[in-house]
């Protein structure tokens, strides 16, 4: 056999292992883009039963109130009671994920994803907020092959948001209003002076 044929037939196995290994990462990104968007619909929904199916076991998450759970069970209660709790209820809720780029994936069998969220607050009160978010996730190929998550971080900006704009609304309103009072207690205290006086 030639030395050409030789070359030829290496430069082909090189070629036909680089395409495979290729299109092996790319399959592990689509199950990554997957993942995200089940636990996206999953939270969406409500369904922690599906969410419970893309957690890995045992999982740390920290949601946006930078409260931390590490079991479905006590997330879920977290999820539940800001359906029904007297204070800020929410009647319904959103969230749309987007990466930033492609995860990193780290001795193909860790990924390490970053990126924003797009989240709307329904208030059972009528008010509605959108918020912009940060997300980190960590996920695990699981001896199956799945991928599932292991930790994520949510975040938003606490000093720019809509429920901080809100505030400093009704703020301003009730010291308004605190201030016409007084003006106008003022104004009736002083006429009933004159009057006494008179």
């Amino acid at each position: 056999m030639n030395r050409s044929l030789i070359a030829a037939l290496l430069l082909g196995a090189a070629t036909f292992g680089a395409s495979a290994q290729a299109l092996d990462v790319a399959a592990e990104h689509d199950a990554l883009r997957k993942l995200k968007s089940d636990i996206e619909q999953a939270v969406s929904r409500r369904d922690f039963d599906a969410a419970g199916k893309v957690m890995h076991q045992p999982f740390m998450a920290t949601v946006v109130t930078q409260d931390s759970f590490t079991d479905m069970a006590s997330l879920k209660g977290y999820f539940d009671q800001l359906f029904t709790r007297d204070f800020l209820r929410l009647k319904n809720f959103t969230i749309k994920a987007e990466a930033d780029e492609l995860s990193q994936i780290m001795s193909g069998t860790f990924a390490l994803t970053r990126g924003s969220t797009a989240e709307r607050y329904e208030m059972a009160d009528g008010r509605n907020f959108d918020m912009k978010g940060r997300w980190t996730a960590v996920s695990v190929k699981e001896a199956d092959g799945s991928w599932k998550i292991v930790g994520i971080h949510m975040g938003i900006n606490f000093l720019d948001n809509p429920v901080i704009a809100a505030i400093e609304k009704s703020v301003m309103w009730f010291g308004l209003g605190g201030l016409a009072l007084g003006l106008g207690a003022g104004f009736a205290g002083g006429w009933f002076l004159r009057r006494a006086r008179s």
